[in-house]
């Protein structure tokens, strides 16, 4: 019954002027069409009761009783309109699956795109205050570390705290040596 209640639902939306573009909020007026096909299954639900006690002079079952033998006898009947009916709920779940894979993946896309421009604005950030206002560039070092160093300090010698030193000629190159005296020619990280 459940499913035929949504069925129900899908139908009256599909079918009313107002449908859910003009709500003002969606989800109560599903709330509110669900209510009032309940209300209206339940009316025919208890008449279909009690047309069949008036016939019958069954007073003694209870409604649900007599409803529930009302569908079983309602599907003994019309074979052909249930077949129909099992056949639309699968199209439906069918419809219903693809709609929420499409809705899913475009909110994925919506997301990975607004956290992909975000991290760009932020390297892009991060990038404006290193390079224009601290004056500094990333220089990776012979150890593959990357190390944030001055644009151009001729000849003025840098420690890291793992030990490295720093040294940058008169032309702006910076050399990396080792504990050991070794040097090693640096460029900006990334090229």
């Amino acid at each position: 019954m459940k499913k035929a209640f949504w069925i129900v639902i899908l139908a009256v939306i599909s079918f009313t002027g107002n449908g859910l573009a003009s709500a003002q909020d969606p989800l109560e007026y599903v709330k509110q069409l669900q209510r009032e096909v309940q209300e209206r299954a339940d009316s025919q639900a208890r008449q279909a009761v009690q047309l069949y006690r008036q016939e019958t002079g069954d007073y003694s079952n209870s409604d649900q009783a007599i409803f529930d033998y009302l569908v079983a006898e309602s599907r003994r009947q019309n074979p052909a309109w249930y077949a129909d009916l099992k056949q639309r709920e699968a199209n439906f779940r069918t419809q219903q699956a693809a709609y929420t894979q499409n809705i899913n993946s475009t909110m994925d896309n919506r997301v990975n795109s607004y956290m992909q421009r975000s991290d760009d604005q932020h390297r892009a950030h991060q990038n404006y205050v290193r390079n224009v206002i601290w004056e500094r560039e990333l220089y990776r070092g012979s150890n593959g570390s990357v190390y944030e160093l001055p644009y151009y300090s001729g000849n003025n010698v840098y420690q890291a705290p793992d030990g490295s030193t720093f040294w940058q000629n008169q032309s702006g190159q910076y050399y990396q040596y080792d504990n050991s005296g070794w040097g090693y020619q640096m460029s900006p990280f990334g090229w």
